[in-house]
């Protein structure tokens, strides 16, 4: 294990943020609707607790515009579709 990395074996969702620690990175790669990771997303922006945000945008079936464009949204953000994505896209949030 590497100092200062560790891996939660639970649900992303059911973390509170305001509970966590503060941290550099909050790296994400769960399988959900993208509704879902931009709600996850937002609770930890509100609470403050991450500063540098990297998360996978996964879609089922047709993609969804509007979830894309709202995170796109978020002041700072980037938005992009990687080199080895398929189907989703990549979020990222720098501090």
């Amino acid at each position: 294990a590497m100092p200062g990395v560790s891996m939660r074996l639970e649900s992303a969702f059911g973390l509170d943020p305001k509970q966590m620690p503060a941290m550099d990175w909050l790296f994400s790669d769960v399988i959900c609707y993208p509704a879902r990771l931009l709600a996850l997303v937002r609770r930890w922006l509100e609470a403050g607790r991450a500063r540098n945000f990297c998360c996978t945008i996964k879609f089922q079936g047709e993609t969804d515009h509007a979830a894309a464009a709202e995170f796109a949204a978020i002041p700072g953000a980037m938005v992009f579709h990687g080199a080895h994505n398929k189907h989703e896209l990549m979020f990222v949030l720098l501090g």
